[in-house]
């Protein structure tokens, strides 16, 4: 079993529904292998990252079954990828409800079920902080949080009026990891960004610093600052994202993992405060019906981290796992839709593939993975390391300049 001990911080709308106190410690059960203290009484912990996590009109169509709705099918090729680790993915819906007509872009809004499949994926926490959480509007958001929370999904970047950009800390295979996420802004020209009660996360200098010197006073080990920032479609981060992360690691963040430009930017390694930091300027889309290339490509982005007793917790290794969507119509000419690891090992069913559609997915993996400079070997999960303690010098070098 997996054991997520999560110490809320978060005092928001939602949360102080069931959070009775700051030092509250809640137990989440579900599958997977706990991390544990090994003989050299070394502490080792995995967090895996996904970029966004969109559901177009043709997923909907996809994941329609009578009455009924079921997302599983679009994520089970890729169950492996998320066993012993903490799991943290940027949410780009909302969950408004039957009665507010369920829909893809441009004002999203998701049946219910997508969230009981991203728990069965062992998905744990969620990112709020983007252009689409009020497409609904705030009350669409207030339930977002609600649905989360039945799924035992923990989330944040939306943070309430009297404690904003208030981190979200957890308790994982004994170390303690502290996030806090921002949006430049969102697509609902809405008067204010905030309600009687919520409010959203926006990216200033002042909120960042803020959120970050908060999460600190809770002495987490890791530190990791999502953002919704950037260029859609592009390649090359901007300067103010470049700008922000050097922001982010001057004021004690370890990790800081970007989203919304919907596709693949670099991953950079860089060494700080006695350590080594990680960038990824955008994970691109995990899911979504967008078929434009390269956005129908990305990766699962593993960020392993070691605590020796007495020391500070340190970046062992980066690696990544390739991923693809693939999207067909079936024998009944049924649309259906999968993320697919895009590598060539680890334990993964392709069965029931067509073959020119993993064959389609490998030659999108080896481009992404080129254009990461990821390691040409792989491990036995499927993952290709970016980075690696035993050989701090060498550094991820691109050898493209596009994931195409």
């Amino acid at each position: 079993m997996k054991f997520l001990a999560v110490n809320f911080i978060q005092m928001n709308y939602s949360a102080t529904k069931f959070i009775k106190s700051l030092c509250f410690v809640f137990m989440f059960l579900h599958a997977g292998v706990s991390f544990a203290a090994v003989a050299d009484d070394a502490i080792r912990a995995r967090v895996v990252f996904v970029g966004d996590i969109m559901i177009h009109d043709q997923q909907l169509e996809a994941a329609r079954h009578s009455e009924a709705w079921d997302f599983e099918p679009q994520f089970h090729r890729v169950k492996p990828l998320f066993w012993r680790s903490l799991s943290v993915g940027n949410l780009e819906t909302v969950f408004a409800g039957e009665e507010n007509e369920f829909s893809g872009y441009p004002t999203f809004n998701t049946p219910d079920e997508l969230a009981e499949a991203l728990a069965d994926l062992e998905i744990d926490i969620v990112m709020l902080a983007n252009n689409h959480i009020l497409d609904r509007g705030f009350n669409a958001a207030s339930r977002t949080t609600e649905v989360l929370n039945d799924a035992g999904i923990f989330w944040t970047g939306l943070t309430s009026q009297e404690d904003p950009d208030e981190p979200l800390v957890v308790e994982y295979g004994g170390i303690r990891w502290a996030f806090v996420n921002f949006s430049y802004g969102t697509n609902n020209k809405i008067e204010s960004l905030a309600s009687e009660d919520l409010r959203l996360n926006i990216i200033s200098e002042d909120a960042i610093v803020s959120g970050l010197a908060r999460a600190l006073t809770y002495e987490p080990d890791i530190t990791a600052a999502f953002f919704h920032w950037g260029l859609e479609y592009q390649y090359i981060p901007t300067r103010s994202q470049r700008n922000l992360a050097a922001l982010c690691l001057e004021n004690g963040a370890d990790l800081v993992i970007g989203a919304h430009p919907h596709v693949l930017q670099p991953i950079e390694v860089t060494s700080s405060g006695g350590g080594y930091s990680v960038i990824a300027y955008s994970l691109g889309n995990f899911i979504s019906y967008q078929r434009s290339i390269p956005c129908e490509r990305s990766v699962v982005l593993a960020i392993d981290i070691e605590k020796n007793p007495g020391e500070r917790a340190l970046v062992s290794r980066v690696s990544v796992a390739p991923t693809w969507v693939s999207a067909r119509r079936d024998e009944d000419d049924l649309e259906k839709i999968e993320v697919m690891y895009a590598g060539i090992g680890g334990p993964f069913n392709h069965a029931g593939l067509p073959e020119g559609e993993l064959a389609l997915a490998r030659e999108a993996g080896r481009a992404v993975l080129d254009f990461l400079g990821a390691a040409e070997e792989l491990d036995s999960a499927g993952f290709y390391t970016l980075w690696d303690a035993a050989s701090p010098e060498f550094l991820p070098q691109s050898r493209r300049e596009t994931p195409e």
